[in-house]
């Protein structure tokens, strides 16, 4: 008989293709077999995503040295890893925005108000009080410039985070080098680890709306953390060597972001005087 999936001869007796290896199925479908195949292959740890997600956490250099190696069918494309780390992500951080975006104001006008508000008021006179006045109302014009700046962060960054990651695999590239992997494998190593990024940055976001919304930021130190493990376990590098590596990070990112922007400027004047010079 064919493959169903993939139409190669098999025999009768196959469990599995040979050629896709893909299980033969010869049973109906049913409900006590959709159940089974939902608590397996949706919430088991043979799902291809679940697998990937806990070993990229407990493990990640295994995950992407074996997938680097060839061993394709255990996990989960890195591709395909980051972009639901992204959706999911994006999501989440849409559709809590406003909630968050208010609570980190709240909390960063309390900070202010108890800053302001420290001295005594018998210590006042007249013209600090109307100083404060005139600072409170320029603090309110600045929460609203915030409120836009956050909203806006929050909604496209990691949109705009997937997008990077050519550039970060670049970085990654120069700061590394191509002696045990090339720029297409430090692309899969990102795109693993941004997905990670992106799942626990989400869970730091919605612990940040039960909690602080400052334990957001905790999100980036767990970032650094896995990057910086993950890079050591990959390259067998001593603690001192990888923090080195991560200074040399630092260098090149600055380098290549002066780099970009002194581009971009002078791309800018180019356009404008073109654009003058046919006008």
């Amino acid at each position: 008989m064919n493959c169903r999936n993939c139409s190669y001869l098999i025999s009768e007796s196959s469990d599995y293709c040979q050629s896709c290896g893909a299980k033969v199925i010869r049973e109906r479908i049913t409900f006590k077999g959709l159940k089974s195949d939902f608590f397996s292959n949706v919430l088991g740890l043979d799902n291809l995503f679940i697998r990937t997600l806990i070993g990229i956490v407990t493990s990640p250099q295994k995950v992407i040295s074996e997938y680097i190696s060839g061993t394709r069918k255990k996990y989960m494309n890195p591709f395909a890893f980051l972009v639901i780390g992204t959706a999911v992500a994006t999501f989440t951080f849409n559709f809590f925005s406003e909630k968050y975006i208010e609570l980190m104001l709240s909390a960063q006008n309390e900070a202010m108000y108890e800053t302001i508000f420290s001295i005594t008021q018998p210590e006042l006179d007249k013209e600090s009080a109307a100083y404060q006045e005139q600072f409170l109302q320029y603090k309110q014009e600045q929460h609203e410039i915030n409120k836009g700046t956050q909203n806006f962060m929050l909604k496209y960054f990691n949109f705009i985070a997937f997008l990077m990651i050519p550039f970060y695999a670049l970085l990654s590239f120069l700061v590394f080098g191509k002696k045990k992997y090339n720029y297409g494998e430090h692309l899969v190593i990102n795109s693993y680890l941004l997905g990670l990024a992106l799942f626990s940055g989400t869970l730091f976001f919605l612990l940040g709306l039960i909690t602080s919304p400052y334990i957001y930021m905790v999100s980036s130190l767990v970032v650094i953390f896995y990057y910086s493990y993950t890079y050591k376990k990959l390259g067998d590098y001593s603690i001192g060597q990888i923090f080195l590596k991560f200074l040399k990070f630092i260098a090149v990112l600055v380098l290549l972001s002066i780099t970009f922007g002194v581009l971009i400027i002078i791309i800018t004047i180019a356009f404008i005087f073109l654009f003058k010079l046919f006008q």
